[in-house]
């Protein structure tokens, strides 16, 4: 009986031992203290961080035109007519010119009514309504045409032009301009190891924080008189001005970490 109980106490001492023993290898229960993480790699070398940006300024290849039919009536429902009719003709006009339907898109309609404020009192005496449109045209060419010929069938706002670039073209640039951030990254860090009498030994981490394209926006007025609360008379066709474009300007940043020795 008691070399029975001898052996129960020393399995119960053993089992005691190998729980312990794997608690304290974090092979059982919970795992290690999270709080607790290895140094990173990154933190144990010698390092130079140097930031890069590429800038590329290229010609646009595509535009959006901003226009509008203006209205006015003495009641809502004839300004809305009329500027419908007028909407109809610019469309027609644009989809003859070779414009897709899926290039054109409403930007805002707006109905807004016009006060006499001559007396002291301020009344109601008409309505102006406003169908704007934003036209994309692919091929930079026909954008004064796009104009004339908006203008000529009822469009009697010209909000601006933007000059800008096709998703390809963005992709392609955004890349170039990259890949001269990444160069100016180099350059500079071989600049600094050279002064330090250090080798560059290579990148050890590299990250864009970003690109951005800016394009060209040419600035127009023109409102036939709508903008003032008198509305004038406009010819039935009207020369849209020849517009020269700008460029396009493609931006990169990058930031790399190269290892020294």
């Amino acid at each position: 009986m008691k070399n029975q109980m001898r052996w129960m106490g020393a399995l119960l001492l053993a089992c005691i031992l190998v729980t312990a023993g794997l608690a304290s290898a974090g092979l059982w229960g919970e795992s290690q203290d999270e709080g607790i993480q290895p140094q990173p790699a990154l933190q144990q070398k010698k390092v130079i961080t140097t930031d890069g940006r590429g800038t590329v300024d290229v010609q646009p290849d595509e535009a959006l035109v901003r226009l509008a039919v203006v209205t006015l009536a003495e009641d809502v429902k004839s300004a809305s007519e009329e500027n419908a009719k007028n909407m109809d003709a610019v469309l027609a006009a644009l989809d003859k010119l070779g414009i897709a339907p899926e290039d054109i898109v409403t930007s805002g309609y707006r109905v807004r009514p016009k006060y006499d404020r001559s007396g002291e009192d301020q009344r109601i005496i008409g309505y102006r309504v406003q169908n704007s449109l934003e036209v994309k045209v692919r091929d930079i060419e026909m954008v004064g045409d796009v104009l004339d010929v908006a203008l000529g069938a009822g469009a009697n706002e010209i909000g601006g032009v933007t000059f800008t670039l096709s998703e390809d073209q963005q992709i392609a640039f955004r890349n170039k301009a990259i890949e001269l951030a990444v160069s100016r990254a180099k350059t500079d860090a071989i600049s600094v190891a050279d002064a330090s009498s250090v080798r560059i030994i290579g990148p050890l981490k590299m990250s864009t924080t970003g690109s951005q394209l800016s394009p060209y926006r040419a600035h127009m007025n023109y409102d036939g008189g709508y903008a003032t609360e008198e509305a004038l008379p406009l010819p039935k066709a009207a020369i849209a001005p020849q517009i020269q474009p700008g460029d396009v300007t493609v931006s990169a940043h990058v930031t790399v970490v190269y290892e020294f020795e």
